[in-house]
């Protein structure tokens, strides 16, 4: 944008080569450089807690001291002993280097789809997430301190979109009509809604003793 070549602009380029407009190109990349900053100064907080957030996809080679276990309650000792343990312990350990290597694949897939424009299919791949929370619920309890961590760290909101999408949810499922709805009904609704896990209806529908009317 400074040289005027706008060669990462590529549509108002060519609005310029056909129109011969003039671009103000210096009042662009004042913005562009506030846009930046203020990105910077947002996600400062993410920087800093590099460490912690990366526990979730690299526990293995992580410094529990460089950890932040504050937030989420950890008592460090275990910590730092479940997590030797789990070093070692090879059928638990080799859950995360095969999640890395199944998340490699899986962004192999996303670029491949993405250049062919296989939009459909893109939908169709498994979810990151799914990938994570597989590797981190196959652990036994004996990891404890060191799963806590790790859910606490997933479940940390990058926005408030996904609270404010939450209590959205909430207020449409428990409206005037429904207003008696018990809490923990609407606790299962509400993970219907704003998740995207699908029950085997047919499956628990056979489960339920039927009521038959005389």
């Amino acid at each position: 944008m400074e040289s005027g070549k706008l060669l990462h602009f590529k549509n108002l380029k060519q609005y310029c080569d056909e129109t011969n407009a003039t671009i103000a190109t210096n009042y662009l990349r004042i913005a562009l450089k506030n846009m930046k900053d203020g990105f910077a100064d947002r996600f400062e907080q993410f920087k800093t807690s590099k460490r912690t957030l990366t526990f979730i996809l690299n526990p293995l080679n992580t410094n529990t001291n460089e950890i932040n276990n504050d937030p989420f309650g950890i008592d460090a000792g275990s910590l730092q002993m479940q997590l030797l343990d789990l070093k070692t312990k090879y059928l638990w350990s080799g859950k995360f280097t095969e999640l890395k290597s199944k998340l490699e694949e899986l962004e192999v897939q996303k670029c491949m789809h993405i250049a062919q424009h296989k939009w459909t299919a893109l939908k169709e791949i498994p979810r990151v997430e799914t990938l994570i929370f597989g590797a981190w619920n196959s652990l036994p309890e004996c990891y404890s301190e060191v799963k806590k961590l790790a859910y606490g760290v997933l479940t940390v909101f990058g926005s408030a979109y996904s609270c404010e999408k939450a209590f959205s949810c909430m207020n449409i499922i428990k409206g005037k009509i429904r207003s008696q709805l018990t809490k923990k009904n609407l606790e299962s609704c509400l993970k219907f809604r704003t998740t995207s896990y699908k029950p085997d209806l047919i499956k628990l529908s056979k489960g339920m003793q039927s009521q038959c009317s005389h």
